[in-house]
């Protein structure tokens, strides 16, 4: 452990690929938060660092027009969804017209509905029209993405990044870490009591011209654990590759399966069946790919084509190398 000047504690341990990282730990989210104030941040953690988390910004951006969501955040039974709203613009000054709200999150149809009649997605909706109402400096929102489906996904991160792009601060925690890595600004997952940063850089992102020369074959399946078997899957199956606190996933129909060969290891075999290194802790099958999403002016995301409509994070120096590789224009 090196102690930092200003009273933080750092660490510098091995990630997730055995190499030492060039990025600073916290020891505490309050750490975290301080060191990096102004900017946004995204944690994957604990439930009561969560609530930390709130208190701090709560006591650190009081004087910034902040908003917030929590997981109690249920809105009011006996109202209506457009007379909640109004409630709220009239609190916010009525800078921004409920009915801009309603329109922009999906909510017109279901205007006259009481809030304690609408599903858990529609109240997420609700409660992220609510906060856009006061044109927030400062958001802050436990796991936004949890209780929406594909179809609104689109409606929520639209307006974190218009937020971000408008210089304002997103902080974001208690989400997996892969939903984490699609926010705009950097992502940190909690460790052994610790938050680390996700870092997003590939290594040795140039190509390295390395190929395959004439009727050379190989063969090459994915080896994955499962009930004390091991699964060989043939590359075409596998949605995509991610690491998790210092384990790796491969993602087939839906499910996770642990593989024990790193993502340097993967990638080199992968690289010929149309995978491609996406980001430090990702590795995508191109083939099941079917939109590339720009979430904010500095950050993308890819959507598969599966049921769920995976989102995997891009980092923002391999969406060039992405389109050059694929020649997308």
């Amino acid at each position: 452990m090196i102690p930092d000047i200003l009273g933080f504690a750092f660490h510098w341990t091995r990630d997730r690929e055995g190499h030492v990282p060039d990025t600073a730990s916290y020891e505490t989210v309050e750490d975290l938060l301080a060191d990096r104030e102004g900017e946004s941040v995204h944690l994957e953690c604990r439930r009561e660092t969560v609530d930390r988390a709130v208190r701090f910004v709560h006591g650190r951006y009081a004087r910034r027009r902040c908003a917030f969501y929590v997981s109690t955040d249920r809105g009011f039974d006996r109202e209506t969804v457009r007379s909640y709203l109004r409630l709220f613009s009239r609190l916010a000054g009525g800078a921004v017209a409920p009915e801009d709200a309603m329109a922009h999150f999906g909510l017109a149809p279901a205007a006259r509905t009481q809030v304690k009649n609408l599903t858990n997605e529609q109240r997420a909706l609700l409660n992220f029209a609510r906060m856009s109402l006061s044109e927030p400096e400062v958001v802050f929102c436990e796991r936004p993405l949890a209780d929406v489906t594909p179809a609104t996904r689109g409606l929520v991160t639209a307006w974190m990044g218009q937020v971000a792009d408008a210089g304002g601060v997103l902080i974001t925690a208690g989400e997996p870490l892969r939903e984490a890595l699609l926010m705009p600004g950097t992502a940190f997952y909690e460790e052994d009591g610790v938050l680390r940063e996700a870092k997003t850089a590939v290594e040795g992102d140039e190509e390295d011209g390395a190929g395959f020369a004439g009727d050379e074959v190989r063969v090459f399946k994915v080896p994955a654990r499962s009930d004390g078997a091991t699964l060989l899957f043939d590359p075409r199956e596998v949605d995509f590759v991610e690491s998790v606190n210092r384990a790796n996933f491969a993602s087939v129909r839906g499910e996770l399966y642990p593989v024990s060969m790193t993502l340097d290891e993967l990638e080199a075999e992968l690289e010929r069946y149309g995978f491609f290194r996406c980001h430090r802790s990702y590795i995508v099958n191109v083939q099941k790919v079917a939109k590339v999403e720009r979430f904010t002016r500095n950050s993308f995301n890819l959507t598969l084509a599966d049921a769920a409509a995976t989102q995997i994070p891009l980092a923002k120096g391999r969406a060039e190398a992405m389109r050059d590789r694929y020649g997308w224009r």
